[in-house]
This record gives C-alpha cells, sequence and structure tokens, in this order.
C-alpha cells in the first residue's frame, strides 16, 4: 500500500518545482524588461577622477596592483 503512494508523491513534488522553476524565470524576465533607465541621461564619472574645478583630470592615472607573490611590483604604464 505505501510502495503505491510513493510514485504519487514524487510525481506531486516534481510538479509543484517545475510550476515554481517556471514562476520564478516568469518573474525574473519581467523584472529585466522593466528594469529602471538612467534618470539622468548624463555620463556618470567616478569624483576622484575631476579636478577642483569639476572638470575631467588629464594627470596620468596609475593603478596598483596585489599579487600573492613577494617582491618588487612596478607600474604598468
Amino acid at each position: 500500500m505505501l510502495s503505491g503512494l510513493f510514485p504519487l508523491a514524487y510525481a506531486i513534488v516534481l510538479t509543484c518545482l517545475l510550476l515554481q522553476a517556471f514562476r520564478m524565470m516568469r518573474l525574473s524576465s519581467a523584472s529585466v524588461a522593466s528594469a529602471p533607465r538612467d534618470r539622468t541621461g548624463l555620463k556618470t564619472i567616478h569624483p576622484e577622477l575631476l579636478d577642483e574645478n569639476g572638470l575631467m583630470t588629464n594627470e596620468e592615472l596609475w593603478t596598483v596592483r596585489f599579487s600573492d607573490q613577494e617582491g618588487v611590483v612596478f607600474p604598468e604604464a
């Protein structure tokens, strides 16, 4: 008797999981389509790239890379 209920319980759980998966995919695709766009329409610039007058700086920018190797790290050109 009990062995006959396992396939039925398995089918019910599988159906519920599939329905939930399709429901989640539908919600994620709807949220991507209605994602808010840039409200200002302006180009976004990081504040550290601006000089005291609010203009883009013309200074040479340096990058620092940290690695697990010990020794001297030279800046890249």
